[in-house]
């Protein structure tokens, strides 16, 4: 079979039209000859009656945390029924099952598990029976038999993995976005976006503040031989096709921020870490904190290359260089004027990965 996975974020499958254009994805993919498995979010976003961060407020701060992940699994059931039963009324035959039923153990972390293991029978079969898999993402069950999810982000690494587990040709992230842009669109709106992007690039991108893809699905990527596409689910063009060991053009990928953050001495649990002088600085979110951290990726330029490219800045900044990236750790009502000004410099007239 030429499986290929889906994975439709939130507000994919919140609303009729959303549901509909989605389903249009997969239509076109087994008009293709594809078979496929198509993993879920919770539908929408905090505030509407079904999403995780709704479900969430239900309990109480002190709740358990195995009473609290079979609660936030709710949201992807729900989601998988309905899109399920949204395929078949559109004549498609589709099957929902949940991800103790698709056959995914986790490590049993309650609130971010990790899958190490997937039975893959289940799938394989109603696949070989010509139907559409829909699957509940953001989750997967213990050894003990006990619902964990897997933490912010974890419907792309379901779906990753997933792929990974039944040798699929490729995996596809539809979001409401037409691809990865090199700065978000929302600080400026004429960003452009990238045809193509390295994954071990994309990692690093992801990690210091993108959010179109979570880091952990990138790893779990890397891990396997297959591309990702991060696409709109509201048109037909492909987006940005994450490559692993794709060969990359030397110069700036993209631009990422954390907004209210400090820097703090490091500690073993920290994973961004910056160095100035030698001195390691761990970068943590700090709610309310007057500052925010810019960080540049870059392919193939040495530390004295990224530094030219960089030049001065037009604000007072601390800046950290390494061989991948520059960070720039600014007072946040700075970071908006920095961020444009640099990413006109750096690609207003270069050809993004094309």
């Amino acid at each position: 079979m030429n499986i290929v996975v889906v994975k439709f974020g939130g507000t994919s499958v919140a609303t009729e039209e959303g549901r509909r254009h989605a389903i249009s994805h997969i239509a076109s993919l087994q008009e293709a000859g594809k078979s496929v498995v198509a993993v879920v979010s919770a539908m929408g976003r905090k505030g509407e009656p079904y999403a995780t961060d709704t479900l969430i407020s239900l309990l109480n701060t002190k709740s358990k945390s195995d009473t609290l992940d079979l609660l936030m699994s709710c949201g992807e059931v729900i989601s998988a029924c309905v899109f399920a039963d949204c395929l078949v009324q559109h004549g498609i035959n589709a099957v929902a099952i949940t991800s103790g039923q698709a056959g995914i153990v986790t490590n049993g972390i309650f609130g971010g598990a990790d899958i190490f293991d997937m039975d893959t029978k289940r799938i394989k079969t109603e696949l070989y029976e010509g139907k559409v898999v829909v699957v509940t993402g953001f989750q997967g069950v213990s050894v003990r038999n006990e619902v964990t999810t897997l933490g912010r982000g974890g419907s792309d690494t379901s779906a990753v993995v997933i792929g990974g587990f039944m040798n699929a040709e490729a995996v596809h992230i539809f979001t409401d976005v037409p691809g990865i842009a090199v700065i978000d669109p929302r600080v400026v709106p004429e960003a452009k976006f990238m045809k193509h992007v390295d994954m071990h690039h994309m990692y690093a991108f992801a990690c210091w503040g993108a959010s179109v893809i979570h880091p952990r699905a990138i790893a779990e990527a890397l891990k396997y031989n297959f591309d990702v596409f991060v696409r709109s689910n509201f048109d037909d063009s492909m987006g940005t096709k994450l490559v692993k060991n794709s060969v990359m053009r030397s110069g700036p990928v993209g631009i990422a921020i954390i907004r209210e953050c400090d820097l703090f001495k490091p500690e073993q649990s920290d994973n961004l870490i910056v160095v100035r002088d030698e001195e390691e600085r761990a970068v943590r979110t700090s709610p309310g904190s007057e500052y925010s951290l810019m960080s540049v990726v870059f392919s193939g330029y040495s530390e004295e290359e990224i530094k030219n490219a960089i030049g001065d800045l037009p604000v007072n900044a601390m800046c950290f260089l390494d061989k991948l990236c520059a960070h720039v750790f600014v007072e946040s009502r700075q970071i908006e004027m920095l961020a444009e000004d640099l990413y006109h410099k750096l690609f207003g007239n270069v050809a993004v990965n094309v």
